[in-house]
Order: structure tokens, then sequence, then C-alpha cells
């Protein structure tokens, strides 16, 4: 059978029938084992925006939701480029057959990537439409003037856009030869009315009302269920496998072993659990996995004492002998994703459909990838996978890899039936590719006017990017000898010094590892934001004037947030007596997205706790186009402070992952929160920047901050117990 154009595909599924469609193209390909890596530029995009015959618009969402809600904001632009509202958007979340492959949906890069592709999109879908309208009106282009839904003239003449339609499909094909038509959503001159303002995000009526939207909601005529046992790490193989009691389980359809992979196919969920209790594993490892090993791993003092590390990120004079006046080292913990949602994926076979014989349903970051590695398991090709991707209910780098879905196919195949596969709660922190622990040793020195002189940082982290299961093994060793981009996230300081040196190493831990909130930005900030603010006090110095006065007018814009979020949380006295701090920290995410943050505490003798009582957090991420999912990203990330600085903690030992549960992984409680204030600088002159991940630096910083000020307390590792703060006073 011949495969269908993508043109000729978009016609025969009805995409563009009988209405005007902006087609983007891609001219490449993502290899198959590494993340889809395909961003949009203004000739090259991922964006299709349609007017229909009845004048409604349609756009295809070229983000995977998670609660970012970034589809809504791309939908604010498309209304702000088509005079429309919101509102009058129908959004579609296209399955991989439906467009070529969109970036995956990682690194607080939706609104940084794919704001001006779709501003561009919508804008040349308004030109050819102010064309179609001057022809239809037998006037010149500039005598057609934007109008609600339309166009008008100074003569009152009136045409909406379903007047400039019909029923012949028609595509504007993008021409790079060309300007691009002015985009609205940047003009810093134009009185916005859809970007910068507050927007319900689009599928919340379906979350309140429960809808189905997420993997495990798909309902199927003859579906089955399953489930595979998971191995601590993904390098161990079986030792001894007993399934003995398998077949006694009602409902078992199948017990299925393909090498080191295992697992059930039953007739209902129920069987599924009870099938599952009755396989018995051990497994072979191939270094222990406990807590004590992964420690011995990144010290970075001994590796720092065998000389210099593997990479060496910044050497500007650096001075080994200076005579420093912070020497402090700083150990970040292991931490879980600990999504709410435990991810589900179904599988179907279509061995009679020659377009579609293997498909999808499940909520992932990179339906992309996950098409091309369903083949590559298979052995279909590539157009013979789709894809259809659901809401997820968390993601945090955490859903980029091919697994509940490599389950879900495995089993189907199997039994050639379609399949459902639910993880436990307990699968998801055993199958977690975790933040790894990293380990910091942060040298300051100050000349005699008190300036920074002399910065050395040198750390130890797990691989984050390079993690091993992102890529072939045959491969790795050659990435590796590059940086991981996620391992030097947060290495760059905004603080000047004139002998400078940053420099890491990235090693493999016994557990399973990968991109987590903010990579490695987190641990980095925490430890330079801590060593920053003890020089300071040292020095008897204000720490957010020295924290300004570092940066030696390099970063206003930064510099900015620190200033606005002390004003913000001076507006609030700090309870006097004892046990009260308050603490400041700010950072620069991936070189475009600026907050400050603040935190005050309560140290509490009698009942011996630490309770962040209030935090403040300021943002700088150029363009706000949804002041409201902004602000809620940076609630989230707030709360997430609190659990990385007090409580959470991936608990790893006797060769497993302990931590099953949230009875045994602690994350914040509503009673845990703070109350929070939070200030936006908007920036409308510069393209958004993205926050979803960025408070997060900013916040575990604060806390240890807040906490020294309280008690007298340095913080050197996270979590931060009320233990640690009373051997420290007996110490």
């Amino acid at each position: 059978m011949a495969r269908l154009s993508r043109r000729n595909f978009l016609i025969a599924t009805g995409w563009v029938a009988g209405g005007l469609t902006v087609l983007y193209t891609m001219r490449n390909r993502a290899m198959t084992v590494a993340p889809t890596i395909i961003f949009p530029d203004s000739a090259s995009g991922i964006t299709w925006v349609q007017i229909r015959q009845d004048g409604k618009c349609m756009m295809y969402f070229s983000r995977m939701e998670m609660g970012q809600n970034s589809n809504t904001g791309l939908a604010q632009i498309v209304a702000e480029e088509l005079n429309i509202n919101v509102a009058d958007i129908e959004g579609v979340t296209p399955n991989t057959s439906d467009v070529a492959p969109i970036a995956v949906t990682a690194g607080s890069m939706s609104m940084t990537a794919f704001s001006q592709p779709t501003a561009a999109a919508a804008a040349m879908l308004r030109e050819t439409l102010r064309a179609r309208a001057a022809a239809k009106l037998n006037k010149s282009l500039d005598l057609i003037l934007d109008a609600p839904g339309g166009f008008t003239t100074a003569q009152n003449e009136q045409l909406v856009y379903a007047d400039l339609v019909d029923d012949k499909p028609a595509m504007i094909e993008f021409d790079e030869t060309k300007p691009l038509p002015a985009l609205y959503t940047f003009d810093k001159t134009r009185k916005k009315k859809q970007v910068g303002h507050p927007t319900q995000p689009l599928d919340m009526q379906k979350l309140i009302t429960g809808a189905p939207v997420y993997a495990a909601d798909i309902k199927m005529d003859g579906v089955l269920y399953g489930r595979a046992i998971k191995p601590p790490v993904r390098n161990a193989r079986i030792d001894t496998l007993d399934t003995s009691g398998v077949d006694a389980i009602k409902g078992l359809i199948k017990l299925v072993r393909e090498d080191d992979f295992v697992g059930v196919v039953c007739k209902t969920p129920s069987a599924v659990d009870a099938a599952m209790a009755q396989i018995n594993v051990t497994w072979k490892l191939e270094q222990p996995i406990n807590d004590d090993e992964i420690a011995k791993i990144i010290d970075v003092d001994a590796r720092m004492g065998e000389g210099d590390l593997e990479h060496m990120f910044e050497d500007n004079n650096h001075r080994s002998d200076a005579d420093w006046d912070i020497d402090l080292r700083f150990d970040v913990q292991n931490q879980s994703h600990a999504m709410q949602e435990p991810r589900a994926a179904i599988a179907r076979f279509n061995p009679s459909d020659a377009e579609h014989k293997l498909e999808i349903w499940t909520g992932t970051q990179d339906p992309w990838a996950m098409k091309r590695l369903a083949a590559l398991d298979t052995g279909l090709d590539d157009d013979e996978v789709v894809v259809y991707p659901q809401r997820m209910g968390g993601g945090f780098g955490g859903r980029e890899h091919y697994e509940v879905e490599m389950d879900a196919v495995r089993l189907a195949r199997a039994v050639k039936r379609p399949v459902k596969v639910q993880w436990a709660r307990a699968d998801e922190f055993m199958c977690s590719r975790s933040r790894p622990a990293s380990a910091h040793r942060i040298r300051l020195a100050a000349d005699d006017k008190g300036n920074l002189s002399d910065w050395w940082h040198g750390y130890v982290t797990g691989h984050i990017v390079l993690a091993r299961a992102g890529l072939p093994g045959w491969l790795l060793p050659i990435m590796r000898l590059g940086e991981d981009i996620g391992t030097v996230r947060g290495a760059v300081t905004p603080y000047a010094a004139p002998h400078h040196r940053v420099e890491f190493s990235d090693v493999d831990l016994p557990i399973d590892l990968g991109v987590w909130r903010s990579l490695n930005a987190g641990p980095a900030v925490f430890a330079r934001e801590s060593a920053v603010d003890e020089l300071a006090l040292r020095l008897g110095r204000d720490p957010v004037e020295y924290k300004i006065e570092q940066m030696a007018s390099a970063h206003p814009r930064l510099q900015a947030c620190l200033m606005r979020v002390r004003e913000l949380a001076e507006k609030r006295a700090l309870p006097k007596g004892k046990g009260y701090g308050r603490g400041y920290a700010c950072g620069i995410y991936e070189h475009r997205c600026n907050v400050a943050a603040s935190a005050d505490v309560f140290v509490d003798e009698k009942t011996q706790t630490i309770k962040v009582t209030h935090m403040c957090c300021v943002e700088d991420v150029g363009l706000a186009v949804n002041p409201d999912q902004l602000h809620a990203q940076m609630e989230s990330n707030i709360a997430w402070s609190v659990g990385m600085a007090l409580m959470e903690k991936l608990e790893i030992g006797d060769d497993t992952i302990q931590s099953s549960n949230f009875d045994n992984y602690t994350i914040p409680r509503m009673e845990d929160m703070p109350s929070v204030d939070i200030d936006i600088i908007d920036q409308p002159g510069i393209p958004p920047a993205g926050a979803g991940e960025v408070a997060l630096i900013a916040g575990p910083g604060a806390i240890a901050n807040a906490i020294r000020q309280a008690t007298g307390y340095r913080a050197l590792r996270l979590p931060i117990s009320y233990d640690d703060i009373k051997a420290d006073k007996k110490g």
C-alpha cells in the first residue's frame, strides 16, 4: 500500500478539509535512541494553525501536558495574533502520525522554543486572510484593518474569518525567502488583549469534572491487564525466579518471560495483583546498592585530592593556594520524581492495518521517542507505530523513557490482545530515574576590601542526561567524553571573581538516574548560595547587599529580582524571639530565567521541628504570557523547595530502593506549606523564557540561609533535620 504524503495525510484525515491551514515542515530526523531534540525556528516549526469554514480556529498542541499549561499560553499567542479570544480556539493534541516530530517537553523550553514559531504561524494565517479580504473588497492591503475575529475598513465594511475560507482545503506553505509578518505578541508598543492576561487552562473543565484525560482512563473493548516485575536497577539480571504459584491465579491469561523481562497478563487488575504477588525473584547486581556505596562514589574531597576533576568547566587565573575564607563541603540527597499519577499505557497490535500496526496510548514527555523505541523493540518500521499522547499527572523529566510503554507492548505482543499496564506506586519508586546525589566543595576568598577574589567550585554528581540506559552501551563512553548538559546546569555563577575555577566529575551510581526538575541547578545553586551567604556573614556584611555588589552590575535582571524579593519579605515583620530567621537566595536558570526567593523559618526547640512559615518569590522570565500559570509554577516550585530542603530523600539500602510509597518517602503536605507572596517582573520586549523548574533553584538555599540566621547552624547536607541542628550545638 502506498504511503500518504504529509500533505495528503492531513487532507485525508480532514485536518485541512474546508479551511485554511498553516503548515510548517521538518527537514531533520532524530536519532532512534536519543530524546527528540527537534526544536522549531521561524523557518522550520511544528505548528499547524487553522481557520475552518465556520470561522472556528483550530490548532495542534505542540506540548505534552503535565500541569504546566504551556499549550494554554501558546493558544493565547494564537489568539493575540488572530484578534480572537482563547475560548474561540479548539485545541487538538496530535498523535505521532498527525505531525512531524516535536521536541521533547522538558527543560522549561516550551515557551522559549515555541512562542515565536506559534506566533509566526498565526500571523501568517492572519495576513493571508487579510489578503483575501483585500481581494474580496477590491481594496489595497493597507486599508484592511484588524477587527475582532476578522477585518474592517474605514467605511465599516466588515468581514469575519468565516467569510474568507471555503470548503476547499488549502495550506499556506512557509516561504523562507520572505520576511515574517508583524508579530503582535512581541510588539512592545501594542496593548495586548490576550497575552499577558490570566486565562483559564484550556482543559480545566475536563479535570474538575473527572473526564478521561489520563492513559489509565482509556476504555477499550477486549482489553486485558498486565504488569512486569521491576529490578532495583536496569542493568540487574535475574538470579533466581520462582513463579510456581502464578498458574493457580484465577483470571490469569499468560505468564510472559523474555530473558530478564517477566510479566503477567490477566483478565482483571485484581488478578494482576494476585499473580504478581506469587512471583519471587532475586537479582544479580554489578555493584552494591546502598547509600554508603553512593557516598563513596561521589566523595568530592577524595576525588579532588587525587588531582583535577574530569571536566574543567571554567578556569580563569585559578589560584589553588589562596587564603580561603570559606572552605565548605555540601552534600545533596538522591530524590525521586514522586509523581502523583502512577504511569499507565495501553498497547494494541493491528496486523491487518498497514498504517497502524502498533498503537500506544500513554502519558509521555516524548511521544516520538516512544514511537521510535517501540519500533526498535518490535522490529516494525517507525511509520507502522502510532502513539496517542495523554495528559500526565506529573512528569518533571521522569517520563522521557520507554518504560511502561515497553511493558504494555511486550505483553500485548505475547497475547495478541490489547493490554493495559498500570504501574503500582512501588513500581514508580523502584523505576524512578532519580535526581542523583551530589557533593560540592566550594572555596571562596575575599580581598582586603571584602570583594570576591577567588572562587573554586568542584563537585561530583551522577550522570543525568547521559545516564545509563538513556543511550546504548556502545555510545555512552563516547558521549561521556564531553559534558553532560544536565550536570553543568547551575555551574555558572553570577558572582564575579578574578580568579575562578569550576570543575566537576559525572559518575555512574548503582541506581538508575535521569532528568529531574532543574537537573543539577538545584543542588549547585543551593551550595553556591549557602557559601556566599556564609562569606557575607563572616565579613559582617548583609548577605543580600553583598550578593548584589558581587554581581558587579553584570546581571541587572537578577539584581532586580533579589532587591524586589527583599522588599516583599520586609513587608512582614519577622517575629521576635528565639528560633526565627529569614534567608535569601537567587540564581539564573539556563542563562535566561532569573529568580530570587526568601524564606522565613521557625526552629522550635520545644517540638524539635523546622517550619517554613512564609516564602516570597520573584521571577523575571521575559514576557509573562499567562501570569496566572506562571504564578502557579512558582508556587509548585516553592512546595518542592520545602521538600528538597527539609524532607525528601530516596532511601537506598540492602541492594534495593527502599522508598516505596509516601509513607516512607516524605513530600510536603498542606500543613508543611508556607504562606506565599509572588511577584513577576514582566518584560514584554523579551521573549518568554519558561518557568517550569526555575524557582526550585533558589528556594532550598533561601530556607537553609534562614535556618542559619535563626540558629547559627550552617546546613551542609540536605535534607536538613532538627537533629542536625541539635548535633551541631552539642559539637
